[in-house]
């Protein structure tokens, strides 16, 4: 039924009947204003004014539907029961128009469905991808398999390369490779000719392969008589050690030696060793040197590492310093390799814990450098190694407090024949192969900071002197003319071993120097400290003194770690370590926080315990410190070292050479002077204050943005 239909009133029959004979009549004219109905009757459409009006009323009732509706309706819109034409993405129109949150909840049959789904397509693409990475694996097997292979033909090539022109096998090695031998059966046949298997010198990098090598002998030998080369060798090649032939691993040791040893312990000079080395020359190399240097970098070694291939590092150390001890002969002891060979003897054998042998190697090193023969070294190289000597020799007293031991020191200028600013030697990050083609190179600086170090080690050598009782009684004007001495030392540096701030980016061996100086000036003044002579004002300064030095260096030593690591600090710099940690909880309990330093300083040495035991009993011994002086031990401290507690004292001895670290003052407070404390006052205004005193032009200079922030609290408070 049409919606504009109208339904009639009932009317009487004969209303009815003159209604369809009139209707009847005017049919013809119905089309137009009304509508037929099943019996051909004409009913009206509501034509006029009242039927226009009814028809709008009536289309206005209508439901008014979206033109799109979405499959899922939004949670308004199903509470209304009303279409909906938005999607998750998209607001519907109804929300919108009525500013509703439009949130769809998928319909639980369905969404069930859809995560089947979808699960069934992640167990394909899992499936897929197990497959594509077996793939991968095997041409990652396959690959290392074709590496292996190229290393080895690369060994034999290079043994092929560095025994022609060397060795009178020139001729026979040419005629094999015409007769198609392999790389392979060629260079074992070389290793049968000799005892030692490989040449172990540097092989110049260049374009130059193993073709280029056999055609230029080709054609020397077509200039000669035919009968053979025009000169041969006389001798065999040689090794420098016969430890290891791999020109993989030495040349990874040296680069760790003269990256981490080498610029804090200069005890020679790198340039001539090298050369030598590469020349097989033994005026500045020896083969008890190079034993000695590769004990010493193995302590360097990742444990890890895959550089030694199957050979142990211990076993590695053991075997250099074996050979080093074998190569150092009476004959040789006053040549000069040997006693710079017995003073990085030393350094290796205090690393591995064993101070005891160790300081038996300086000694004798020491006691040679007196008399040893200088002659065909160059001036620079004799005051490199004898400066280096001398101030390893101190360095060890100085920490462990041992008696001197030969310690006549020169009365010349330091380093007067060495060139300061050589700019040759420069400095990487190094700590394995692959650091050496990606890392930055900046310059070293090495031989500026060892001259200033060997300054630095003659005031530290006559406070040593001092408080032996060597200068006769401990006076406020000796002591203070040595600390004023310390003070002018720091003023006179350079700006490029003064920078130590972050913009600046300071080199290991920079920030270490000034570590040494923060520990010398502390234990210069802390005898005074427990002679109980000092009190009011002149104690509470010299208490200041003190504190303030050792919290700058544990600052310095805290910046260091941040840098570099504690990894690769040298034994001695762990002494350092536990001297200024041990003045910070005796004297400043608060400022920094003890449980902070004992935190800091354990921290520090396991870091480096990886490869130098010594640092283990030197733990323990920081630990006792801590506990007799009160400080809260970290809630780690058995994860910092398993052996705590468990070292005895052939281990405490093995470290300090002593039962003890701390600084026995005991035997300096007898040689003090009673009046020390009235004359403090004065002597200070007099050398420390005076208004006459010269000063240095660093000394005027300003305070960096990032030395004011750089303060104890907030480098051990984290």
């Amino acid at each position: 039924m049409s919606s504009n239909r109208r339904i009639l009133p009932l009317q009487s029959s004969s209303s009815q009947s003159s209604s369809s004979n009139t209707q009847t009549e005017t049919s013809p004219g119905a089309g137009q204003n009304g509508m037929a109905n099943g019996n051909g009757t004409q009913v009206s459409s509501g034509t006029g004014e009242s039927g226009d009006s009814l028809g709008r009323e009536d289309a206005s009732r209508k439901r008014r539907t979206p033109g799109l509706v979405a499959a899922i309706a939004c949670t308004e819109c199903r509470r209304a029961r009303q279409k909906c034409d938005g999607r998750p993405s998209k607001c519907c129109t109804r929300c919108r128009v009525r500013k509703l949150e439009c949130h769809y909840e998928p319909h639980t049959k369905t969404h069930k469905e859809s995560l089947l789904k979808e699960i069934a397509s992640l167990r394909q693409d899992n499936t897929r991808l197990r497959r594509e990475n077996e793939k991968v694996e095997g041409t990652a097997n396959d690959l290392q398999h074709e590496n292996k292979d190229l290393l080895e033909i690369y060994e034999w090539q290079r043994t092929i390369l560095n025994t022609i022109g060397r060795n009178g096998h020139d001729r026979e090695i040419i005629e094999r490779l015409r007769a198609g031998e392999t790389t392979q059966s060629i260079a074992d046949w070389l290793c049968e000719q000799h005892p030692i298997k490989h040449t172990l010198h540097v092989v110049p990098e260049g374009s130059y392969g193993l073709v280029d090598i056999v055609d230029a002998f080709e054609e020397q030998l077509r200039q000669d008589d035919g009968q053979g080369r025009g000169k041969e060798a006389d001798t065999l090649q040689f090794a420098w050690t016969a430890v290891s032939s791999s020109q993989t691993l030495l040349g990874h040791l040296f680069d760790l030696y003269f990256t981490w040893v080498h610029p804090v312990h200069m005890l020679f000079s790198e340039k001539d060793f090298r050369e030598s080395y590469a020349n097989h020359n033994e005026t500045y190399c020896s083969s008890a040197l190079v034993n000695a240097i590769c004990a010493m970098a193995c302590h360097m070694m990742d444990p890890n590492d895959d550089t030694a291939g199957d050979v142990d590092v211990d076993k590695l150390t053991t075997g250099f310093m074996n050979q080093a001890r074998h190569e150092v002969k009476p004959q040789n002891y006053m040549h000069l390799t040997s006693v710079q060979a017995l003073a990085v003897m030393y350094l290796a054998d205090l690393s591995c814990g064993k101070a005891r042998s160790a300081t038996g190697y300086l000694r004798a090193s020491v006691e040679f450098l007196k008399a040893a023969e200088l002659e065909g070294q160059s001036a620079q190289a004799r005051e490199i190694s004898l400066w280096g000597i001398q101030t390893l020799n101190t360095s060890s007293t100085g920490m462990t407090y041992q008696k001197l031991y030969a310690p006549e020191l020169p009365h010349m200028a330091k380093f007067r024949h060495v060139d300061l600013q050589s700019s040759h030697s420069v400095w990487q990050e190094y700590r394995s192969i692959s650091d050496r083609r990606y890392l930055p190179v900046r310059p070293c600086h090495g031989v500026l900071a060892a001259c200033h170090q060997a300054g630095l080690f003659r005031i530290i050598h006559e406070s040593l002197n001092l408080y032996c009782g060597l200068r006769g009684l401990i006076t406020a004007d000796a002591v203070l003319t040595l600390y004023r001495r310390y003070m002018d030392w720091e003023e006179d540096l350079p700006f490029i071993l003064r920078a130590i701030d972050d913009e600046a980016r300071p080199l290991p061996h920079i920030l270490l120097l000034h570590v040494q100086f923060h520990v010398a000036v502390v234990q210069h003044l802390t005898p005074l400290l427990q002679s109980n002579f000092f009190d009011g004002p002149n104690l509470h300064e010299l208490q200041r003194l003190v504190v303030k030095h050792a919290q700058d260096g544990i600052i310095v030593l805290e910046h260091t770690h941040q840098l570099y690591s504690g990894r690769f600090l040298m034994p001695l710099i762990s002494f350092c370590t536990i001297h200024l940690g041990d003045t910070l909880i005796r004297y400043s309990p608060d400022e920094p926080p003890a449980s902070n330093v004992v935190e800091f300083c354990l921290g520090l040495l396991q870091a480096a315990s990886i490869g130098f035991p010594i640092n283990g009993p030197l733990q323990e011994l920081f630990r006792r410190t801590a506990v007799e002086c009160g400080a809260a031990l970290p809630p780690n401290v058995e994860q910092l070292n398993g052996q705590l507690g468990n070292y005895g004292m052939d281990d405490i001895l093995d470290a300090c050479t002593r039962l003890d670290y701390k600084q026995p003052v005991d035997q300096s407070i007898r040689h003090i002077d009673e009046n020390i404390a009235d004359e403090w006052a004065s002597k200070w205004d007099q050398i420390v204050d005076s208004p006459d005193r010269p000063q240095s032009p660093q000394s005027t200079r300003k305070v960096s943005p990032s030395e004011k922030h750089l303060r104890i609290e907030s480098l051990l408070n984290q």
